[in-house]
C-alpha cells in the first residue's frame, strides 16, 4: 500500500525533457508544440524546444527551425549579462537542432533573454519549401540571485569539508601511551 500511494506521488515531481509547454500552435501544415525551461522563465538563458508534428501526429524530423528572443523594448539595458563570451549571441536567431536535446524529436536552442517583462519569442520553421513564422508573447520574470542560482556549488564545500572531518574522527584512533615506570 505505501508503495502505490509513492507511486502516485512521485510524478508530481517529475520533469519533462523539453520543459514547460508555452503554446501548440498550427505552422503551415504542421502542428508545433513550444517548450521553454526553467519554468517560469526567467531572464537569463532559456532552452526553447519545438515538437513538429503532421496532420497525423507522425514527428517531423526534417524541418529547419530558427529561434528568437523579441525583447518589448529595443536597445533596453540588460539585467543578465552572460558569465561568459561564448553565450554572447552574434545573431537574433538561434538555429534549433535535434542534437541539442535529449529527446531527439525536438528541435531545441538556447536563446538568451536579456530582460524581464513582456516580450515574445518568434519561432521560424521551413519545411517543404514553405516558410512559417510565428510569435508567442512571453512573461519573463527578474533574473534568479546568484547565490540562488549558484546554492549547489556554493554548498558543496562545507559539505566536502564536514564528510572528511566526520571521516577523520571515525578514523583516528590514539595510539596508548607507553608508561614505563
Amino acid at each position: 500500500m505505501r508503495y502505490l500511494l509513492l507511486a502516485l506521488f512521485l510524478p508530481i515531481c517529475a520533469w519533462a525533457d523539453g520543459g514547460a509547454i508555452l503554446a501548440r500552435e498550427k505552422i503551415g501544415a504542421l502542428n508545433a508544440t513550444i517548450f521553454a525551461s526553467p519554468s517560469p522563465l526567467r531572464a537569463g538563458p532559456v532552452d526553447v524546444s519545438v515538437l513538429l508534428q503532421d496532420e497525423k501526429g507522425n514527428p517531423v524530423l526534417d524541418a529547419d527551425v530558427s529561434v528568437s528572443w523579441i525583447p518589448a523594448v529595443d536597445g533596453a539595458t540588460p539585467e543578465w549579462l552572460p558569465p561568459c563570451c561564448s553565450m554572447n549571441q552574434k545573431t537574433p536567431w538561434q538555429t534549433a537542432i535535434r542534437a541539442h536535446s535529449k529527446n531527439k524529436l525536438l528541435y531545441s536552442a538556447m536563446v538568451t533573454m536579456a530582460n524581464s517583462g513582456e516580450s515574445a519569442t518568434a519561432i521560424h520553421v521551413r519545411y517543404d519549401g514553405v516558410d512559417e513564422e510565428i510569435r508567442l508573447p512571453l512573461e519573463v520574470r527578474p533574473p534568479a540571485p546568484p547565490a540562488w542560482t549558484y546554492w549547489p556549488l556554493l554548498a558543496l564545500p562545507p559539505f566536502a569539508i564536514g564528510i572528511f572531518s566526520i571521516h577523520q574522527r571515525i578514523t583516528h584512533r590514539q595510539k596508548p601511551t607507553d608508561k614505563k615506570g
